[in-house]
């Protein structure tokens, strides 16, 4: 269970136009006309929105054969509610709990990457979460997860 202390929506949909030509010119997109996933990859749609005028993009290879059930590039692009900060998030736990979480968290990525997700700088990506998730419910936190809020994002 996730438990928001309120809730900031950012509305993507209004700006997606804009968001992706701004996010075409340095984000790894991708030009692969026979993929099976292209329909439903952000990197395949964000490469319409490249400028013409940019003589050199970042893109994958479109020659990239898929490996086995698909490929390790894909990014879906269909936005996702994600939680945002954890200013909040030890407030109910006991002080050992705490630590012990903070350390592992920490220790997954690093202290300064820890911090943007802490003060919610960055969304917190599903995979993130999950991790958070199961690093709760090992070191024995049974309650609710306490984020600062949520938004309606792309996971790039």
């Amino acid at each position: 269970m996730v438990i928001f202390a309120h809730k900031k929506q950012k509305n993507v949909m209004e700006n997606q136009e804009q968001l992706f030509r701004e996010k075409a010119g340095k984000y790894l997109v991708c030009f692969n006309g026979e993929c099976p996933l292209r329909e439903q990859c952000l990197r395949w749609t964000v490469g319409h929105y490249v400028d013409p005028a940019l003589r050199v993009v970042t893109s994958v290879n479109p020659h990239y054969a898929l490996a086995g059930e698909g490929c390790d590039l894909f990014r879906d692009n269909r936005p996702v509610t994600m939680p945002v900060g954890m200013t909040r998030f030890y407030l109910d736990m006991p002080g050992q709990m705490e630590r012990s979480i903070k350390r592992r968290l920490i220790a997954h990525s690093c202290r300064a990457t820890y911090y943007i997700y802490h003060r919610g700088d960055r969304p917190i990506p599903p995979d993130l979460l999950a991790l958070i998730r199961q690093v709760c419910r090992e070191e024995g936190w049974q309650g609710p997860l306490r984020f600062d809020g949520e938004v309606t994002d792309y996971v790039w």
